[in-house]
């Protein structure tokens, strides 16, 4: 567990800094001095082993995006004078908690959080420098941060690793955006390009090789990891990539209508929305708490859309995060590990399938509710076909039986294959077509005792659910409520997951520790998808999947995703 040691000191808290006047024995406090300042930090163990490692957390990697920084792009910061106090947290970024309902977090975010086993004033590793690894949060862009819930206590356990975590704005204070010059958008993003420049300029005073990181998330984490390959603003500042259960390609990571998302967000604040400066400069006199609670207008089913403000196509300004459709952008060539849980879509049917009068308002109101749902209510082609759109998603999963207790399993499968599977296959593919360097691929089938559908169903039930959006993550970083280390046969799998990521991190190709090789996913667009199955039995299979997904029913329907007309429909869409 991460223990910090507090050494002897006055803090001085402030808007802008928190800094000590040094009163502790000099050595006794791990020092780090990076481009703004001082930094001095603490310490923490790991799990398994108890290995020793250096902590510093809450480090300002850009200025308060606080005032007149409010919807700007992210600002350099300010030195220093003194030592900053490293030793515990900042706040994540203000959002509303898809599980709680609640807001968290707090405006002034912009840190984050490194460890490394080995400072350069001790000694070098052998080899030199170590290798990085930068994890970015997943809260479905809405929310969350990238503190102490992912901790390093299994990936630092024997692997010589810088690891850093991130947190970026979110929600309306992230992803608005006018659609001019006034507020391009994708501010949550540049953010992560912000910490991503910061690495770069820095890591070498944690002993990190700044031409090794390796960038990594889970879920809109991960869906992050695949925009920052397609996107200039991204160039050279990480060497692999791995994204789980998340991509570009999946139809809640992208925004078709954030401009008019963003004008009812300001005429819900009182805000006039004729003129962008206007509208900014109004949104800028409102407490942020009251624009992370306008969120909640934006969500008519159950939290549904989840992503109702997210990455987007910029229609303007001289340096854009992302100038086109993912899919039409040329990507970094980088080696790239996808994976997706066999049951991921119960991040958003967890709790739909746990209540019995959900599952009754989802039968009595299928037509209304599953476009919201499924995410896919900005992009029917023609409003006259909404009614069959709907029908024939329940005809091919449900055939004739109805939405109940009996058939929730169809659900988890509907809502995986739409908001999972397909899109992540399709991204995997597509990656594999254009680029030289390998994409590799697993699913993830094994369920231990502890699962995140129990947080997503908000009932603590998961009997019968199957194996949930996260749930392979938690084997590789630290999270704050699943402790796979407590169980023995949980505990067995640690060491594998955690193996795949670093061995990909260190050489572009995941290793599974046994005799098992690990074909990368074809460049022909036509084969199967080639993976590697992670079983119950912790065995690992390799396999083919022809239509992973069910992509070939998702590619019939008349749906405007992704392409040259919902692009073009950015500014004019009135639904919500």
């Amino acid at each position: 567990m991460l223990t910090v040691k507090l050494f002897a000191a006055i803090v001085l808290l402030s808007a802008c800094c928190r800094l000590t006047e040094e009163t502790a024995v000099a050595g006794t406090v791990p020092r780090v001095r990076v481009e703004s300042g001082e930094l001095a930090g603490g310490t923490g163990s790991t799990i398994a082993s108890g290995r020793p490692f250096y902590a510093f957390l809450g480090v300002p990697y850009a200025s308060p995006p606080v005032y007149k920084h409010r919807f700007k792009e992210p600002q350099p910061v300010k030195p220093w004078v003194g030592v900053w106090n490293a030793t515990v947290p900042m706040s994540g970024c203000i959002g509303l908690d898809h599980n709680s309902f609640k807001v968290t977090g707090q405006e002034d975010c912009l840190y984050l959080n490194i460890y490394t086993p080995k400072l350069p004033q001790e000694g070098l590793v052998s080899g030199g420098l170590m290798n990085v690894i930068v994890y970015i949060h997943g809260e479905a862009f809405q929310a969350g941060d990238g503190d102490v819930g992912y901790g390093p206590h299994y990936l630092l356990d024997g692997n010589d690793f810088v690891y850093v975590t991130v947190n970026y704005r979110a929600g309306p204070l992230g992803f608005a955006s006018t659609g001019d010059e006034i507020l391009p958008g994708n501010n949550g993003l540049k953010d992560q390009v912000a910490a991503l420049k910061w690495v770069q300029r820095n890591i070498a005073a944690f002993g990190g090789n700044p031409a090794a990181v390796t960038i990594a998330g889970t879920s809109a984490g991960a869906a992050s990891v695949h925009y920052h390959l397609v996107s200039p603003m991204s160039a050279g500042l990480f060497n692999r990539a791995i994204a789980e259960s998340g991509s570009a390609l999946c139809h809640w990571a992208y925004t078709e209508n954030v401009v008019q998302k963003t004008k009812s967000l300001a005429e819900f604040l009182g805000c006039p929305t004729y003129y962008s400066k206007d509208t900014i400069k109004c949104l800028r006199s409102r407490p942020a708490l009251a624009i992370a609670e306008s969120l909640k207008q934006f969500l008519p089913w159950k939290f549904n859309p989840f992503t109702p403000f997210g990455p987007t196509v910029e229609m303007a300004g001289v340096e854009r995060f992302l100038m086109d459709l993912p899919q039409n952008l040329p990507s970094h060539d980088v080696p790239v590990l996808f994976s997706f849980t066999q049951d991921d879509g119960l991040y958003s049917s967890a709790e739909l399938v746990s209540l019995e009068e959900i599952l009754m308002d989802m039968e009595t109101n299928w037509n209304n509710v599953l476009p919201f749902l499924l995410d896919y209510n900005n992009t029917i082609s023609d409003e006259s076909l909404r009614p069959e759109i709907a029908q024939k998603i329940k005809s091919f999963y449900f055939g004739n039986n109805t939405v109940s207790v009996n058939t929730k399993s169809n659900v988890v499968q509907m809502t995986t294959d739409r908001m999972f599977k397909e899109p992540l296959a399709r991204a995997a593919k597509l990656l594999a077509s254009k680029n030289t360097s390998p994409v590799y691929f697993y699913e993830f089938g094994y369920k231990g005792k502890y699962t995140l559908t129990n947080k997503y169903s908000k009932t603590g039930l998961s009997d019968g659910l199957g194996i949930s959006h996260g749930d392979n993550t938690m084997y590789i970083i630290k999270t704050q409520n699943e402790h796979p280390h407590d169980n023995i046969e949980d505990a067995k799998l640690i060491p594998i997951m955690v193996n795949i990521w670093t061995s990909f991190a260190k050489t572009g190709i995941p290793e599974l520790g046994n005799s098992t090789v690990w074909t990368p996913v074809s460049k022909n667009l036509a084969d199967p998808l080639k993976l590697i199955k992670i079983t119950q039995n912790q065995t690992f299979e390799l396999q083919e999947q022809s239509d992973p997904g069910n992509h070939t029913f998702w590619s019939t329907l008349p749906l405007t995703e992704f392409s040259v007309t919902s692009l073009s429909e950015n500014l004019n869409h009135t639904e919500l």
